[in-house]
């Protein structure tokens, strides 16, 4: 029972300091502490606190003290160091690989799959049990449990060595009907008793199968470590309840938070909220908050409105997704201890995400650090007393100045105090980025919000952000702003919320339904905090709704009664209302609800403030002493330093001036003033008639190299933006879910024009302004998704792009583009990418470049026409707003810069990184690529009708350009003539370009911003008439092989004299699924869906098993596809030895069941499934792709299966049947041999490896390494294995042999070589492809008698 008391006790841990405050909720009255950390055991710091505090307390002997609340980062601690639990995992039966695969998401730009690490599960392979047993989308048990071949199957986790300390359940559609984890469970209880079990339909029982699984498996990994923490904690406390903060804000008791720990992984960042929210927004008139908490490592920034923080559903602990409610907290690698470089490459100044540390810690702090930080930085410019700490710390200055000027200054060419001040800038752009992430990218008006910073050097940087985000004013400093998260802990309320998924539309729900789940989860909800003591909770409740087939969905707050008085329609209404907000627009769609959600929580009383005492005596003796700054280009003398302990009620203080106090400094820029308020307060003002001085100085034309890294800094968060409102508006899966779109920035006019510099595909704007010779002026948006149109910008009708110019005061300054993948656009088959077109014409509807909006006005017909040419005339509908609004985003952020910096300093900065990128791309170019001439040839398998393979052949050079003087050539010269089907490619030059710039820069300097400066260094010539280089009308809706396929070839051209670049071959494809039909209730239905395979083995590792190569994309969830097409996905895993074996084995290809419930047709987007990615250095070879018809609605017991070509359509297929996808795997490389054999054995336990002869490993019985017999077995096959190293590529044999084999080894019939075909068409009236054709026949000869590839 919890003592009822007055006194709440506050504990927040830091990576640095722990902070504590005891705190009076009647009187108001605070003790403060701070200590330092101790990360061997939290609990040790959490008690020192407590004895700092009460050492304080007058009468300490006759306090008790009720509660602690606790924020700590236990949990977070345990992931990110992996000092969690061994967890075991069970899963349905062919959803083995769940956290192995992820969502086949790698993070980065176009190569980062090259650098990206792979990551390891919290739950490993070889502790994952599938189970027999699936639950269909609605709640149906499609196949029963078998609990005898669960048991059968637990006897390899009993038999560990290190066996599992907690288990994870998580089976396919739990959420929708939970009895199988529950039986499973109970086996597990007979089975391995005494280990703690997290079923996911209990921690999070909602829809999306990777994400439920992975904050299972996070719960579970950290419970024991969380587990052993609280219960000791809470015995050395004694009587004093303890009680933990969930990321949430609220608060959780010991059981309640150790079942559900998942919810406290953010727990550290939510206690500073939840601090404002306590002490500003239930004390002031401010209620809509902007949070900025700067620590040494990081910033945390929240939006806080009507003093409510929002809350988000989904966060990022490094390269884990967990879907957990938490403060919609952003982190930005920003803070005291950020490092400060100047890179080798670019000479760019750049500021974090590497940090000092507490140890060693800035310069100036005098421990050890060798680095210039943002700390060293404000110590230079005088912002920072000359000791630290009430006087304690004193900050070594001159070694500050020392390091700023060797590592920065000197280099950059700059006075000390310019550097130091372009490093607060930097950073300060940063921090202004993620405000905006929080406001603006969520529809938010900084305008009416309040900047409120706390955190030890919060206070530093609160007027310029103010400046830059355009909040309302005061800007507020709290009291205690180093400490803060301890009194947001004191000070805040239990909490605890309850979900279930229900998947259903609004209009098939009756009220006294949706009243019944609302009831039976209230009864839930409120069960855990009576059983927590809190009797009388306040409760509220959510819902998740969508318009029928979006992917995203949106909460609608109500209460029971709303539901009661006026049924179902109150949600739909709300939604409707939130949407248009939002999105400016709603669809005329029915609306479905997704989730509901019962919220609980504990009704205290506001946190009580004492009153600021009013000064009586002179101001100045609140001055420590005075000091000289340098702020904005000149130095101010004779800045008093204030401390704030000795500040009253209605102080003012004119800046530029600082405070300090124990914990945290604040710094008053000139220009401003600040008043202390009844609370304690500080309110930050402008001083007024300052406005026109500040715009004066913002309008200086500079372009020094801080501007210019500035501006790069603002076109990435206009980026960031653009991507943020497309996942928000857009409603196909395509672009909200596996997000294939790419938008960009580029120069207006001027020597640069049209070239991108900030986005990732490449600059559209040249192909553009090649062709439009109309008028461009402002409002207009043009659009086109026709190649031949804009010099191959767009490489395939499904790809609509959208261009808007961007004018400054009547003067085009800038562009913005977004490409975007449509679902469907018309052509006979659905999806619009037919293997079966022989010209544009069959590809789809085209669309010559037109305008959509000429001069603001809207283009009506054009967007009737590409409604009524689509099969999903919602998801065009929607998508297309959404790239022109992406557009429009980008075009408001570049006028605010152009306001900001000035448009000539603004234009001048964009000319200046794409001068930089040249520089750097040249110097690459110089060093890394060879003299002598590199070729390499690939090859496309077919064109899905009898023809193939196709030679892609490119010869890469350095040339002498007589303006630029050395440049890189790349020469398709040897290209196959085009293909009279639909797998041609039109190439634009400028993505060939990208596409190389890419490579050098993720090997090199994967940090550099991508743009167009170096493209006149990257020369191409594509031979026109080729399948890089069709003629119109030749088709190009089964582009993507060869878009693929260029990849590897680059890699290869690079890799063969630069082992940097050299990976394996992998990329290769980039394979599609077409599914769709109609329903019986007479719903058309249409699936589009990208595959994943294995990715190449790289320089430096291993390659991920069942991952995108192309950027940030992702695979759409198996539940979500069940949930609104009649199929089920019955089997997602990787294939065992599918990837080339080698020192580093290629990734493993990917194999997927579909299920179909209903009739309908598929197409099958494919390649790779006749030559085979190769290995290099001696690595082996990857798996080729497969694709097999198993027709169970023809034979239930023995159903005849039927190998499905790589590119077909119009494959029926019928209620029952299976397709089989298996795609392909990646290349190895290196030497096998030289794989640690234990390695090996370890993924034959995680079946990711069955045969280990491939690497010359010997396991006994018990399944480890037989050493002798390995050594043995090695040593007879290194005579081979050097004899396949000779070579540095490994294509698994010479094409001749690979034809010849073809039909026993994949069951397909091997196809006809293109040469032997007669050329039709326009292409036959050129002269060189005649030529050309002519030579491909005599080569085909030859190479059949005695050519090797």
């Amino acid at each position: 029972m919890v003592i009822k008391s007055p006194w709440k006790l506050g504990v927040d841990v830091g990576g640095t300091f722990t902070d504590a405050v005891l705190y009076n909720d009647t009187t108001g009255t605070t003790f403060r502490a701070k200590v330092p950390s101790t990360p061997q055991d939290q609990s040790v710091g959490v008690l020192d606190a407590i004895e700092q505090l009460m050492n304080q307390v007058p009468d300490k002997d006759v306090i008790d003290i009720a509660v602690l609340n606790h924020g700590t980062t236990v949990a977070t601690n345990a992931v990110l160091e992996g000092k969690g639990a061994r967890v075991a995992l069970l899963v349905t039966e062919g959803y083995k690989d769940i956290l192995q695969v992820r969502r086949s998401h790698v993070p980065g730009g176009l190569a980062g799959w090259i650098v990206w690490p792979k990551p390891v599960p919290l739950a490993p392979l070889e502790m994952t049990i599938e189970v027999s047993e699936r639950i269909s989308t609605s709640g149906e048990v499609v196949r029963p449990f078998d609990e005898a071949a669960l048991r059968a199957s637990l006897s390899r986790l009993k038999q560990l060595s290190d066996p599992p300390q907690s288990i994870t359940i998580s089976l396919i559609n739990s959420f929708a009907n939970p009895c199988h984890e529950r039986q499973v469970a109970d086996v597990l209880k007979s089975e391995i008793p005494g280990i703690p079990l997290s079923l996911s339909s209990e921690i999070l029982p909602e829809i999306m199968e990777y994400e439920r699984t992975m904050t299972t498996v996070a719960n579970a990994y950290v419970k024991p470590v969380i587990g052993t923490y609280l219960q000791t904690l809470q015995e050395k406390l004694g009587k004093t309840e303890l009680r933990v903060l969930r990321s949430d804000g609220g608060l959780a008791g010991v059981k309640v938070a150790t079942d559900h720990c998942a919810s406290l992984l953010y727990s550290g960042p939510a206690g500073g909220v939840a601090g404002v929210v306590s002490q500003v927004c239930n004390n002031t008139e401010y209620k809509n908050i902007l949070t900025f908490d700067m620590g040494g490592t990081s910033t945390d920034v929240c939006l806080v409105q009507d003093g409510v923080p929002d809350i988000r559903r989904e966060s990022t602990i490094g390269d884990l997704s967990i879907r957990a409610p938490s403060i919609d907290v952003h982190t930005v690698g920003a803070g005291g201890g950020s490092i400060a470089t100047v890179a080798e490459i670019t000479g760019a100044l750049r500021v974090g995400p590497e940090s000092a540390g507490a140890v060693p810690g800035p310069v100036c702090y005098a421990k050890g650090g060798k680095l210039p930080t943002v700390t060293d930085a404000l110590a230079v410019l005088g912002y920072l007393p000359p000791a630290l700490l009430g006087g304690s710390f004193k900050l070594d200055m001159d070694s500050a100045k020392a390091v700023i000027r060797t590592q920065v200054a000197d280099i950059l060419g700059l006075t000390i105090h310019d550097a130091a001040e372009g490093i607060l800038r930097i950073v300060t752009e940063k921090m202004y980025g993620s405000l905006r992430s929080v406001s603006v990218e969520k529809g938010k008006d900084p305008r009416d919000f309040h900047l409120t910073a706390f955190g030890g050097a919060g206070g530093l940087f609160a007027c310029e952000l103010t400046n830059l985000c355009g909040t309302s004013y005061p800007t507020i400093i709290p009291p205690s702003p180093g400490v803060l998260c301890a009194f947001g802990d004191a000070s805040t309320a239990m909490r605890h919320e309850t979900s279930v998924t229900v998947l259903r539309r609004l209009s098939d729900l009756s009220t006294d339904e949706l009243l019944s789940m609302c009831s039976h989860l209230q009864t839930q909800v409120s069960a855990v905090l009576k059983s927590e003591g809190v009797e009388s909770p306040r409760e509220k409740w959510e819902a998740d709704l969508r318009f029928h087939g979006q992917a995203t969905s949106l909460p609608v707050s109500f209460t029971f009664d709303d539901l009661s008085t006026q049924g179902p329609d109150v949600l739909r209404r709300r939604f409707l209302d939130i949407h248009k907000q939002l999105f400016t627009f709603c669809l005329d769609l029915d609306v479905e609800i997704l989730n509901i959600r019962a919220i609980a929580e504990e009704i205290i009383r506001p946190a009580v403030l004492p009153a600021k005492a009013v000064r009586q005596a002179d101001i100045k003796e609140a001055i420590a002493t005075r000091t000289t700054i340098y702020y904005g280009g000149r130095m101010w003398s004779d800045v008093p330093i204030y401390k704030r302990a000795s500040l009253f009620a209605g102080d003012q203080l004119t800046g530029p001036c600082i405070i300090t106090e124990i914990d945290s400094n604040t710094i008053i820029t000139p220009f401003h003033y600040a008043a202390v308020d009844d609370v304690g307060n500080i309110l930050i003002w402008k001083q007024v008639g300052t406005i026109a001085k500040e715009i004066a100085i913002s309008s200086e034309v500079n372009v020094d190299t801080i501007v210019v890294q500035l501006v790069e800094a603002s076109l990435q968060s206009a980026r960031n933006e653009m991507d943020t409102l497309i996942q928000r508006v857009a409603m196909s899966p395509a672009m909200r879910e596996q997000l294939d779109y790419f938008p960009m920035i580029a120069a207006g006019e001027g020597p640069n024009s049209g070239k991108m510099v900030c986005g990732q595909f490449g600059s559209f704007i040249p192909g553009f302004l090649a062709i439009w010779d109309e008028s461009i002026v402002e409002g207009d948006v043009f659009l086109t998704n026709d190649p031949y149109s804009v010099s191959n910008a767009v490489s395939h009708l499904n790809d609509f792009l959208v261009i808007t110019p961007i004018f400054h005061e009547g003067k085009l300054v800038s562009w913005a583009a977004n490409l975007g993948h449509f679902t469907d656009i018309g052509s006979v088959v659905p999806g619009s990418m037919p293997n079966c077109a022989t010209s544009i014409f069959e590809d789809g509807l085209q669309i010559p470049i037109c305008k959509l909006y000429s001069a603001g006005v809207p283009n009506t017909a054009v967007f009737k026409i590409i409604e009524r040419n689509s099969r999903k005339p919602d998801f065009a509908r929607s998508d297309l707003q959404a790239l022109v609004a992406a557009t429009r985003i980008a075009s408001r952020r570049v006028i605010e810069m152009c306001e900001r910096f000035g448009r000539a300093s603004y234009e001048a900065a964009l000319d200046q990184l794409l001068a930089r990128n040249k520089s750097a791309v040249g110097k690459l170019i110089h060093t890394t690529i060879p003299n002598e001439p590199i070729y390499f040839e690939d090859y496309i398998d077919d064109d899905g009708f009898g023809l193939g393979p196709w030679k892609v052949a490119c010869t890469m050079s350095k040339i002498a350009d007589e303006k630029e003087g050395e440049v890189v050539l790349f020469d398709f010269e040897g290209t196959d003539p085009q293909s009279d089907r639909s797998i041609n490619f039109a190439l634009s030059h400028d993505m060939m370009r990208m596409f190389v710039v890419f490579y050098l820069l993720t090997v090199f300097d994967p940090s550099t911003v991508v743009n167009d400066g170096s493209y006149d260094l990257i020369k191409v010539s594509i031979p026109e008439g080729t399948i890089l280089n069709p003629i119109r009308p030749a088709a190009l809706s089964c582009r993507t092989h060869l878009l693929g396929r260029i990849f590897d070839v680059i890699g290869a051209l690079f890799g063969q004299r630069q082992p940097e670049f050299l990976s394996a071959a992998g990329f290769s494809d980039s394979p599609h699924f077409f599914y769709s039909g109609w329903t019986k209730e007479g719903e058309w239905f249409q699936l589009y869906q990208i595959g994943f395979g294995g990715i190449p083995a790289r320089p430096h590792g291993d390659g991920p098993d069942g991952h995108s190569l192309w950027p940030s994309m992702r695979s759409v969830p198996n539940e979500f596809l069940e949930s609104y097409l009649p199929m089920r996905v019955d089997r997602y895993e990787t294939v065992p030895d599918s990837g080339g074996e080698g020192l580093y084995r290629g990734g493993n290809a990917m194999h997927i069941d579909y299920t179909f419930l209903e009739p309908g047709n598929i197409s099958v987007h494919d390649d790779r499934w006749l030559t085979k990615p190769w290995g290099v250095h001696g690595g082996g070879v990857g798996g080729r792709s497969k694709k097999t018809l198993v027709r169970y609605s023809e034979d239930p017991v023995d159903p005849p299966r039927k190998a499905i070509g790589s590119k077909e359509d119009f494959v029926a297929v019928f209620p029952g049947d299976v397709l089989e996808w298996v795609t392909w795997g990646g290349g190895g490389w290196g030497n096998p041999l030289e794989r640690d054999p234990h390695l090996v054995a370890k993924e034959v336990r995680q079946g990711l490896i069955k045969n280990t002869s491939r690497y010359g490993v010997v396991l006994d019985a018990k399944g480890d390494v037989d050493l002798q017999a390995t050594f043995q077995l090695r040593h007879e096959m290194l005579p081979k294995q050097e004899l396949l190293a000779r070579n540095l590529f490994n294509r698994g044999g010479t094409l001749k042999e690979i034809l010849a084999t073809c039909e026993e080894e994949t069951g397909l019939p091997a196809p006809a070589l293109p040469s032997s075909r007669i050329l039709r068409g326009p292409v036959a009236q050129l002269k060189h492809i005649q030529i050309l054709h002519q030579k491909r026949q005599e080569e085909d000869k030859q190479l059949f008698v005695q050519a090797s590839l």
